[in-house]
């Protein structure tokens, strides 16, 4: 659920605290093949870097100055952000604008570029390391709401709570292309994975996916559409179906082409649809997919007869006290507690750092331990909703090397999940199921986290609930 926030604090003190950490990257190989006057802007950027004058600052702690749904914000420290390109208007299917992510592998997070250029290919090719110079510019959405964090040169005059593009005489004092052109190598992640904040904005790989079967001998963009076309696809998780949309434009060169039949992988980047109601996949080209091998087939559920773990919140109340559970804070004051939701009139788990008063919080509820080793393809599955989530987190993480105690909670190896976590986009008044999440790679004993992460701002943090979590297996 959107809230609209009235940004009133200093930009400089914000970003001084959020900041408070460069990123470590030394590598700044000054430019030989730009041009003179390009490799010349681009050696000054990295000189003042390297001399302390600039600041070199992480995408993902950029993004966290943003709340989806707020008034853009202007960036008034002097700093700089790196990434490298992910997407490509060569074939139409992006119109003045590109995504990059902060690393050509394994990103944690990316951000859309909205700038006044066609053929933005031709400089800002897929790969292409670059540097933006952000002072000046702003931090926002080009349609507000729809969960896609932006950077773009000046507020919408028609709507300003939007952003519009960097314009052509921005573009040659903020963007700085290095002479890297990196090998991108594609986020393995489920469908159902898509769903999650950290997703969005970067390149992923989808693997044994086909369009849905209603769509045989249709093609990329329906004929009648003036703009965008969502085609579903689809993937077996385990008992199951799994379903995003790969949204294509109008103005792509593959438009016309038929959807393949069969089934096999798709690479893309992860965006959202215009209102922000989907989370959606967009082409580069259309030889990112590869569908020619046969249409998986999920299990039956029936074959799952074997109930690892099983919790409703039903027999709770207050906070979350349940036999060999664990409840706890690592920073904060707020502890996982027990509430009864309004529309199903059952019971659930509630955590929120909203009005707490605490610079952080941080709150773990940790599953009992669950032996993997007496069962074959194991199933997490579980349900979320949010209540103004805003800035705050909610992570699904596994272990198999926590040993129960707390005092080890935070030196244990945790691993993060890929479920599907409700969002500010969805409805509070739902809870968003998870999908099945394979746990078969682990073994022995495994612990489940759900970690919620906060700061208690007024504007940034707010609700999560969870509830009906479940491992079944063979």
């Amino acid at each position: 659920m959107k809230r609209n926030l009235v940004l009133i604090v200093s930009i400089t003190f914000i970003i001084s605290v959020l900041f408070s950490a460069c990123v470590e990257d030394n590598n700044f190989k000054v430019p030989q093949n730009l041009g003179v006057e390009e490799n010349l802007k681009l050696n000054d950027i990295l000189d003042s870097i390297q001399n302390n004058q600039l600041e070199l600052k992480s995408i993902k702690d950029l993004k966290s100055l943003y709340n989806s749904g707020g008034e853009p914000l202007k960036i008034v420290s002097d700093i700089v952000i790196k990434g490298y390109v992910i997407s490509s208007d060569a074939k139409g299917n992006y119109f003045r604008e590109f995504y990059m992510q902060d690393a050509s592998e394994n990103p944690s997070a990316g951000i859309k570029i909205t700038l006044n250029l066609t053929n933005s290919y031709n400089k800002f090719n897929f790969g292409r390391e670059v540097y933006i110079r952000l002072k000046n510019l702003y931090i926002g959405e080009t349609n507000s709401g729809d969960g896609v964090i932006a950077i773009g040169g000046k507020i919408k005059l028609t709507d300003v709570k939007e952003i519009e593009s960097i314009t052509s005489n921005q573009i040659e004092n903020h963007l700085f292309r290095s002479p890297t052109t990196a090998e991108i190598v594609p986020k393995i992640v489920t469908l159902g994975g898509l769903h999650n904040d950290a997703n969005i904005s970067t390149f992923v790989h989808i693997e044994n996916a086909f369009f849905s079967s209603d769509l045989k001998g249709k093609s990329f963009v329906d004929p009648i559409e003036d703009f965008d076309t969502k085609r579903k696809i689809e993937t077996c998780q385990g008992p199951s179906f799994e379903s995003s949309f790969v949204e294509t434009s109008s103005f792509a060169s593959f438009a016309n082409n038929a959807l393949p039949e069969g089934g096999g992988t798709i690479n893309a980047v992860v965006s959202r649809d215009f209102g922000g109601d989907f989370t959606v996949l967009v082409l580069n080209t259309a030889d990112d997919v590869q569908m020619t091998d046969a249409r998986c087939t999920p299990s039956e559920l029936s074959e799952y007869s074997t109930i690892l773990l099983q919790q409703d919140f039903d027999a709770t109340s207050g906070e979350i006290n349940i036999a060999n559970w664990t409840n706890y804070i690592e920073a904060g004051s707020k502890k996982w507690r027990s509430y009864t939701d309004a529309n199903s009139l059952s019971k659930a788990a509630n955590i929120g750092s909203y009005r707490s008063g605490d610079e952080s919080t941080i709150a773990w509820l940790i599953t009992e331990g669950v032996n993997l080793d007496t069962t074959l393809e194991e199933y997490l599955s579980f349900e979320t909703s949010t209540s103004f989530a805003d800035g705050s987190t909610l992570e699904v993480l596994i272990s198999e090397n926590w040993n129960g105690e707390e005092a080890s909670i935070t030196t244990a190896k945790w691993d993060a999940l890929p479920a599907k976590i409700a969002s500010n986009n969805d409805d509070y008044n739902s809870f968003i199921n998870s999908t099945f999440i394979d746990l078969s790679a682990n073994s022995g004993t495994i612990y489940i986290a759900f970690k919620y992460s906060g700061t208690g701002n007024d504007s940034f943090d707010g609700t999560y609930e969870l509830d009906n979590i479940t491992i079944i297996a063979k």
